[in-house]
């Protein structure tokens, strides 16, 4: 059942966003942080098609501002923690970072498979796999980044993998509050 499998990629999503982002203050790791803000997104997406499965109002352009703005400032505050951990030179803890990458990963491919047995559903599932990538790729990058902070014995890997990563996210923010603002003015 598609519902059933949203609910699944929702709940897997929330718990490594949650899970990753508790994990990464003790690790001290900005790439983290920015990683469990893409586990949240793509479970904010699951919940709204399946929301929408159930009937249950589109999402409304007011929605969609209201994401996209929330993404800007989760993205800002992982920027500034950027900052602060730079200005603070502590290395975060490699060994961490890499097993809740790992983790995380493991979690991005159930996830993927979950979405696989629904490939030619209706558009709910296009924005999860579009989700799902940049999911995988962050992961690895977190995998990468405690890799090169064990060789380095640095903490400018991290920083500069946790820093892109949240730009990114707050950027693509921009975006989707600009789409709900730009669809918002559109005579329906």
């Amino acid at each position: 059942n598609e519902r059933v499998a949203l609910a699944l990629i929702s709940w897997i999503a929330g718990l490594m966003a949650c899970i990753e982002g508790v994990a990464s203050f003790p690790a001290g790791s900005t790439a983290m942080l920015a990683n469990s803000l893409i586990f949240l997104q793509l479970s904010i997406n699951a919940t709204f098609a399946l929301r929408s499965s159930f009937g249950i109002g589109a999402r409304k352009h007011w929605t969609i501002q209201l994401q996209g703005a929330a993404m800007m400032l989760l993205g800002g505050l992982v920027c500034a923690a950027v900052i602060r951990w730079a200005m603070m030179g502590s290395i975060p803890h490699p060994g961490l970072m890499i097993s809740v990458g790992a983790l995380a990963f493991v979690a991005s491919l159930g996830s993927w498979a979950i979405m696989l047995q629904y490939s030619s559903a209706p558009s709910g599932f296009a924005t999860l796999w579009r989700a799902g990538r940049s999911d995988a790729v962050s992961n690895v990058a977190v995998i990468a980044a405690g890799g090169a902070v064990a060789l380095t014995s640095s903490n400018i890997p991290d920083l500069v993998i946790g820093g892109g990563m949240a730009a990114l996210f707050a950027w693509s923010g921009w975006r989707i509050a600009l789409t709900g603002r730009l669809e918002a003015g559109r005579p329906s």
